[in-house]
């Protein structure tokens, strides 16, 4: 990956696995299957095994335990929220001799927090193996076939090129700005974000100048299509893939 790359590449880690290795394309069309078998398929057997994979996932990308508990963090709330949500409101069998404490909500609330975490292991692990360059491409050419019925994929991929690359520069201008002293009262940190606005707008326009110009340059618009991530299938994509569909196959059969 060129400089350009490391200098936008949000969660991706340049790395040598297995899942670094692996055609975008193959990378996209997994993450959606096995999102659609989470939810689809939510029975106990079947989580157990979405999850072993993902834990598998992790181990072959050595990505630390604690990276992926930062992470999920972040929805502790929703997670905590999608209990309680279950635990008042689920009719079924009670819980502590109670009549308003369901255990069946209680189960089916860790069901739906645990489908919710899954989604995201498997999603932070398509970011951190995969550029947004090779995103962007993946999924340009995996909508390829929409372009015949006059859908402008090849425009809607530069335009999601450039927001995957957009979004790390709008943190990083944001943190730079936010350093000052924002005062100590509320009203002082209020006044302070707002002052904040109009030179975060005047420098993410020139970044983005910037970043269109260095877009442009890096072929994606020019129809470069034989980069390195538009090589064709190599056999190690198609083994993942033979390994793969029987295992999917047994989690909808159980």
């Amino acid at each position: 990956m060129n400089d350009f790359n490391n200098q936008n590449a949000g969660l991706y880690l340049d790395g040598s696995s297995l899942l670094h290795r692996l055609d975008p394309r193959l990378k996209l069309g997994l993450l959606l299957l096995m999102i659609i078998t989470l939810f689809a398929v939510p029975g106990p057997v079947q989580l157990a095994l979405l999850t072993v994979i993902c834990g598998f996932s992790l181990l072959t990308c050595r990505i630390p335990f604690l990276q992926v508990l930062l992470k999920l963090v972040h929805l502790r709330w929703l997670l905590l929220f999608t209990v309680l949500l279950h635990l008042f409101f689920t009719p079924g069998r009670t819980l502590l001799g109670t009549s308003w404490l369901s255990l069946d909500g209680l189960l089916r609330g860790l069901t739906v927090d645990l489908q919710l975490v899954l989604a995201l292991i498997l999603s932070f692990l398509l970011a951190r193996t995969t550029s947004p360059s090779d995103l962007a491409w993946g999924l340009t050419r995996l909508l390829a076939p929409l372009s015949r019925f006059g859908v402008p994929v090849r425009e809607a991929g530069g335009l999601l090129l450039m927001v995957l690359h957009f979004l790390p520069l709008v943190r990083e201008e944001a943190g730079s700005l936010s350093k000052g002293d924002p005062g100590t009262d509320f009203i002082g940190r209020v006044r302070s974000t707002v002052g904040l606005i109009g030179p975060l707008l005047l420098r993410l326009v020139d970044r983005a100048d910037s970043l269109a110009h260095d877009i442009v340059s890096d072929g994606f618009f020019l129809g470069n299509e034989m980069s390195e991530s538009g090589k064709p299938v190599g056999l190690e994509n198609w083994l993942v893939l033979v390994a793969i569909v029987p295992v999917m196959i047994l989690i909808w059969t159980l």
